[in-house]
């Protein structure tokens, strides 16, 4: 009865529904296999008969081309962004508490130079920066890297995304940041975690349903535009390579001409003009051979003639 009630209050020709109410029961938010992602999904996958552990394999291997899967890469992007903003935050943070007490600490010091000061000043607020940025981003960097990589993990194993592997996710690595602190600290980090997990899980399961998708259909498109972008990038490449002509290429096409510009051709002419140049130092040979053979036969009627002429 309350859900026949709510539906006529709701949907288009309803009592109350002429855009009064911002939401609507219909299934234009359903995820079916007749979209375009879904379908692109499941001509790309190999088949959704894999047990959890083979999945898992697949999710660590590397393609022909030297790419690893989708849901490696995500884990990737979220430790580089979470090193980035630990880095930004802890830089920042770290630099202006070292501007602050460089400016309380040295009121009554004695300078050279006011270039000397600001050195003193960039010196320690960059040191200081580098520590902070060094300190946090690796710890964010590994938050998020063990908080995305079990529920990924998990979401692969389970073949479906839930909110079960990221409370799961939250847990643990709610207690693995509290691990120094001994058993009470990781249980309190992981009941923490637990909650923190729970709330971001619900959260994006919620906009994902609002919006339609799935979290394997965000991971698929953000695998795919990292594709399409190296892929583009390699087109460029390719263009600039072939706009731009190699010196050796272009002596070559001056010198013998534009075709036949294949190994085996370029091998051919190398040989035909590596024989000539022996032909000609052998024929060059043979002429001084003969010249050498003259000029004896010469000598050698030079000196009958003198003996002859000797005898008379």
């Amino acid at each position: 009865m309350l859900r026949r009630t709510v539906y006529r209050f709701c949907v288009p020709g309803g009592f109350v529904s002429a855009g009064l109410l911002p939401f609507t029961l219909n299934d234009h938010d359903q995820v079916k296999i007749d979209t375009k992602t879904v379908q692109s999904m499941y001509e790309e996958a190999p088949g959704d008969k894999q047990t959890g552990m083979e999945r898992l394999q697949m999710m660590f291997t590397i393609d022909e081309f030297g790419r690893v899967s989708s849901e490696l890469n995500s884990i990737y992007q979220a430790g580089f962004l979470g090193f980035l903003f630990g880095a930004c935050y802890g830089g920042f943070v770290n630099s202006r508490v070292a501007y602050m007490n460089f400016l309380e600490r040295n009121q009554a010091t004695a300078f050279q130079s006011s270039f000397e000061a600001k050195k003193k000043l960039q010196d320690q607020v960059t040191l200081n920066f580098a520590k902070g940025a060094f300190r946090w981003g690796w710890r964010l960097a590994l938050f998020t890297t063990s908080y995305v990589g079990i529920q990924t993990v998990v979401s692969v194993y389970r073949g479906k995304s839930s909110l079960y592997e990221y409370l799961a996710a939250g847990g643990v690595t709610g207690a693995m940041y509290k691990f120094s602190m001994g058993l009470r600290g990781m249980a309190s980090g992981g009941l923490v975690g637990l909650a923190l997990g729970g709330l971001a899980g619900g959260l994006s399961l919620g906009i994902m349903r609002a919006t339609g998708t799935t979290m394997e259909e965000v991971r698929f498109w953000q695998y795919k535009w990292h594709t399409n972008r190296e892929q583009a990038i390699r087109d460029s490449m390719k263009k600039q390579t072939d706009a731009e002509e190699e010196p050796l290429l272009t002596h070559h096409h001056n010198k013998f001409g534009t075709a036949n510009l294949d190994l085996d051709a370029i091998e051919a002419e190398k040989r035909k003009i590596q024989l000539a140049v022996e032909r000609e130092s052998l024929m060059k040979k043979l002429e001084q051979e003969e010249q050498a053979e003259a000029a004896a036969a010469a000598a050698e009627a030079a000196a009958a003639a003198a003996a002859a002429a000797a005898k008379k």
